[in-house]
């Protein structure tokens, strides 16, 4: 330090710097908010990530959750139908071995050297003899079966493969398979292409119940439906009254 004119001391000048300090300050101050700008960025796109992934895993959710219910819905509403058909089953008394008749027809036919007729190979006509039945007059049915084939086939046409109801609105009538017993009635028929086969069915005019219970009581007055079933399915309807 020198000794000013005035008594008063002056500063010694500091020397300068090295460069390299000078340029590793500029970095510092150059690096540094470009390292803060990026980690703030890597912060936000993360933050953003997170966010976009939870609607998705959502919806995946609500998707397994509405397929589930789905599914849950469909085997609940297949239990109900198969429900209906065992109730209808039971109230027309239908509990009669089916597979037993088919499967004694299907050796008959295989004997014979000709097919089983299927339902969807017949052609089938039911007809009320009239439009109503006074007194104590039967009611009788003309039934017309014609074979659709082109070969001859082997039908069963007795009461083991064939189901007659008679009904009044809901009111359950009568049913052939009510009193047939364990052995019903087999009658194979050969039916040849183009060919009808005609016979006249004829209802008792009395009430039935399962298990062959009292046929004694008579129907009463009013407008009654005959139904006529192959192999379970409805192959005809005829309607008439009684007087």
């Amino acid at each position: 330090m020198t000794q000013a004119s005035g008594g008063s001391p002056r500063p010694t000048p500091r020397a300068p710097l090295p460069r390299r300090v000078y340029v590793v300050r500029r970095l510092v101050v150059l690096v540094v908010p470009v390292l803060v700008l990026a980690l703030v960025v890597w912060w936000l796109a993360g933050r953003g990530s997170s966010a976009s992934a939870d609607p998705r895993q959502t919806a995946a959710s609500a998707s397994t959750s509405t397929a589930t219910k789905g599914a849950t819905k469909g085997d609940d509403t297949k239990g109900e139908a198969t429900q209906d058909e065992t109730q209808e089953q039971s109230a027309l008394g239908d509990g009669t071995t089916d597979d037993e008749a088919a499967s004694a027809l299907e050796r008959a036919a295989q004997a014979a050297g000709v097919s089983v007729c299927r339902v969807d190979d017949l052609d089938v006509d039911v007809e009320a003899t009239a439009t109503a039945f006074a007194g104590a007059d039967k009611p009788a049915f003309r039934i017309t079966v014609t074979s659709t084939l082109d070969d001859a086939c082997l039908f069963e046409a007795g009461d083991a493969n064939r189901r007659v109801t008679v009904t009044s609105g809901e009111d359950l009538v009568w049913s052939s398979t009510h009193c047939q017993g364990d052995d019903p009635e087999s009658r194979p028929l050969l039916l040849g292409p183009g060919v009808p086969s005609e016979e006249v069915y004829t209802w008792p005019r009395v009430r039935s119940e399962k298990g062959c219970g009292s046929m004694q009581s008579t129907p009463r007055a009013g407008t009654y439906t005959a139904t006529f079933r192959i192999d379970g399915e409805v192959v005809g309807k005829a309607v008439f009254d009684l007087r």
